[in-house]
């Protein structure tokens, strides 16, 4: 079921959570809706689910507009963050619950609920577990039972809020391979909020990236984390330096590189990832930026280095194969020079 949202625009009181927001989601893509906190991603999600309505625009589920429908009506199933499961209900009963509340002419029999039931349990990997009370399971058992609930009902659109935000680090990592390839086996379009920006890189088709009520960028993992639009984007995308620009007779450089800048006479940065920053024990020819080691965290597969600029004094860091730091033998106080790769110019966030 494709999804279009056209013109929605939602205000609480003097707050705007959404302004004017369109977007369409293909048939059975994987989007993810990514933002900090308050910039409107979770109410879409809910517009969209039919759990709060819009002031302006519309939803269309599969080129019908499903503004006004009721949630019941809209084929839609919700994974909450923090489970949302009956306590004094077991797994199994709070999987079928919503096919056991359907009016009679639309309810399933016993032994088709059963069926069903049984069917997802193996699907999300709990077979056998049937019998157990929320509070007997762990926190990722748990949210593979919300899943199963919400998948039981065959929606034509899977919503997710936070699925894995209650979860710790290890549990995440497992759970959201393990959604990518579920939704790979169920090809069903999802759409899920996060604020974890490896979780949407990894699991996504494409990534919707928010801020304060509108959307920043649209995009592939891969064009949004390697070509991305905004400082914002940039910094919000994993680990991002901002260094100043020097102008001159039409020239921005960051130390002694020259770099194409946009004709503009408003303020700008230059913005490049620590693992784009290239370390040398002694200048080689090309253009580079002298620089003092501040620290040195050597720990894991990357060094990572904290780094002064004898220039202006700004920090930056970098981040270079262990074996490569190994061969410089960099330590804090070290004088180095460092060389730039991959520069974005935007005006400063």
């Amino acid at each position: 079921m494709s999804i279009e949202i056209r013109n929605v625009s939602r205000r609480f009181g003097a707050f705007t959570a959404l302004a004017d927001i369109n977007l369409d989601i293909a048939s059975c893509e994987l989007v993810s809706l990514l933002g900090p906190s308050g910039s409107g991603k979770t109410t879409l999600l809910r517009i969209i689910a039919g759990l709060e309505s819009a002031d302006t625009g519309h939803v269309l589920l599969d080129g019908v507009d499903a503004t006004r429908l009721p949630v019941r009506e809209r084929q839609v199933g919700f994974v909450f963050q923090h489970y949302a499961l009956f306590r004094h209900m077991t797994v199994f009963k709070n999987i079928a619950f919503g096919l056991s509340v359907r009016p009679r002419r639309t309810r399933p029999s016993k032994a088709a609920i059963r069926e069903k039931v049984m069917e997802l349990l193996k699907l999300v990997q709990l077979d056998g577990l049937e019998g157990r009370y929320p509070s007997q399971l762990s926190g990722g058992q748990r949210q593979r039972v919300a899943l199963a609930r919400a998948l039981a009902i065959d929606p034509k659109v899977l919503l997710l809020d936070e699925p894995f935000g209650a979860l710790d680090a290890k549990v995440r990592l497992e759970l959201r391979r393990w959604l990518r390839e579920l939704h790979e086996r169920l090809h069903i379009t999802s759409v899920f909020v996060t604020h974890d920006q490896d979780e949407a890189l990894e699991v996504a088709d494409r990534v919707v990236v928010m801020k304060q009520a509108q959307i920043e960028q649209i995009g592939t993992p891969e064009e949004v984390y390697d070509h991305p639009g905004s400082a914002f984007v940039h910094e919000f995308l994993g680990k991002s330096n901002t260094l100043s620009l020097a102008v001159a007779d039409g020239r921005a450089s960051v130390g002694n590189f020259n770099i194409i800048a946009p004709l503009t006479n408003d303020p700008l940065a230059a913005y490049v990832r620590p693992h784009h920053v290239d370390l040398f024990r002694v200048r080689n020819g090309t253009p580079v930026i002298p620089v003092r080691v501040k620290h040195v965290n050597a720990a894991g597969a990357v060094a990572r280095l904290e780094l002064i600029r004898t220039d202006n004094g700004e920090a930056f860091s970098a981040e270079i194969p262990r074996e490569q730091h190994a061969e410089l033998g960099l330590v804090a106080g070290d004088e180095a020079f460092a060389k730039v790769n991959r520069v974005k110019i935007f005006p400063p966030v």
